[in-house]
């Protein structure tokens, strides 16, 4: 048997993203979520309710969406997606933070300010804002401002590596945050990167992405990680993800979890969570639980 899994994805979706292979763009953008978007369940466990677009800082960016259970002091999970730097929506997303409330969570997708308007350190920056903001207001979510969980793919992942590593950036509630699940991150950030926006967002300055890079500062950090990669996805997204496993091994004295994701591309993983024959949202979420 195969060490690896698709975790439910459909047999049809796998040989799909098969037949294109480990390319990514903008047009197997919007193929993926074509392919995802009547899949979705943003349905709510009974007696929950679904809060669109609040605001926790002052820009028309920083708005999040909460899904709340009907059960109050549970903890939090926070998703912040992708969008290669100067795109993406938590609108895309609006099933994780439903499929985290059915779980018996308090869900929670947050935008953050794009490039190029607004470049390095602004998506960490809007990250630690988020995870104060939900530390500092369970009168309006209702859970556990002291356990907050995240998961965040491609430049979401990004900016919560900056956010959980590097000190200048750390939220004031730091000690909040019990674990993490990075997806599919960029975090050694070199000149000319493959990444495409990577350079737009973070520079080109061989000197000042070695500082602006969040593998070189996981000693500061002390938050569980679980990281995931895609087989079907660009392969400097396993090359950063194996050089991060290694700095956290060396932190933690042990490896952390990693997740390979048979027949996925790199949006695929996050688009199916929650769905009908979905598990990788299941496993996400037991593995979460062990950090709590």
């Amino acid at each position: 048997m195969p060490l690896s899994s698709s975790f439910g994805l459909a047999p049809n979706l796998e040989a799909k993203f098969r037949s294109i292979g480990c390319v990514f763009n903008p047009g197997i953008v919007e193929l993926t979520r074509s392919l995802f978007v009547d899949l979705h369940d943003a349905s709510l466990p009974a007696g929950g309710r679904r809060v669109d677009n609040v605001a926790y800082g002052t820009h028309d960016r920083h708005k999040l969406d909460v899904c709340i259970p009907p059960e109050r002091g549970t903890p939090i999970v926070l998703f912040v997606p992708g969008g290669g730097m100067t795109g993406g929506d938590k609108s895309f997303y609006a099933h994780i933070p439903a499929f985290f409330a059915r779980k018996g969570y308090v869900g929670v997708a947050a935008n953050y300010r794009l490039a190029p308007e607004f470049l390095f350190p602004s998506g960490a920056q809007d990250v630690a804002s988020t995870i104060d903001w939900l530390a500092q207001r369970p009168d309006v979510h209702g859970g556990d401002p002291t356990k907050i969980l995240i998961v965040a793919q491609s430049a979401g992942a990004v900016h919560c590596a900056s956010t959980l590593f590097d000190k200048r950036f750390r939220p004031k509630h730091h000690d909040s945050i019990k674990a993490a699940v990075l997806m599919s991150g960029v975090y050694k950030i070199t000149p000319n990167h493959e990444g495409g926006n990577i350079n737009l967002y973070f520079g080109n300055d061989s000197a000042g992405l070695e500082d602006r890079s969040p593998l070189n500062h996981v000693d500061e950090g002390s938050v569980p990680v679980v990281l995931t990669v895609a087989e079907l996805e660009p392969a400097f997204f396993a090359v950063s993800a194996a050089a991060l496993m290694e700095a956290l091994a060396k932190r933690d004295r042990r490896p952390p979890q990693l997740v390979w994701l048979k027949g996925h591309n790199h949006l695929s993983p996050v688009l199916n969570m929650g769905n009908a024959d979905d598990q990788l949202g299941d496993a996400i979420e037991e593995a979460l639980r062990t950090f709590l």
